[in-house]
């Protein structure tokens, strides 16, 4: 009488004990009736990283107003390319002026891959190489001057 007590105090009771007939039976806790192994689709790695692709979002602005979506895309941790073509130059310099702001701010870069045309990426983003440098151009070539 006293065991039971105990055994019930440590939650060990003769009902706890597997009785030969009980063994057939799929344990509880684990739907796949092996109570030696895990769930297979139970078990995650530490280490695991959840894989979301990276992007690369094209934007040609025709206004100032279109740095809002810009600058949206690089919180959401995506790559802006940007083609000033349909823009005057004087509101490309202050778009290019908000989009260097958005990068320092996020810890990004922006770089000159063309004529008129910047890369605009997020932090933990590498660019190798220098493509302006490789098609002759250089960053003098873009209008800056606020008329």
């Amino acid at each position: 009488m006293a065991f039971d007590k105990l055994n019930r105090f440590f939650g060990v009771a003769e009902d706890d004990y597997d009785t030969p007939a009980e063994t057939d039976k799929p344990a509880p806790n684990h739907p796949t009736g092996s109570s030696s192994a895990p769930d297979e689709r139970n078990v995650i790695a530490l280490n695991a990283k959840p894989q979301t692709a990276s992007r690369i979002v094209l934007f040609a602005p025709r206004v100032y107003s279109d740095t809002k979506t810009i600058g949206n895309h690089l919180l959401n941790n995506r790559a802006v390319i940007v083609n000033f073509d349909s823009v005057d130059p004087s509101s490309a310099a202050r778009i290019v002026d908000f989009l260097t702001g958005v990068a320092f701010a996020i810890h990004g870069e922006i770089k000159r891959v063309g004529d008129k045309i910047f890369l605009v990426t997020p932090p933990r983003f590498q660019v190798d190489g220098d493509i302006a440098s490789l098609v002759g151009g250089s960053d003098s070539d873009f209008d800056t001057d606020y008329d």
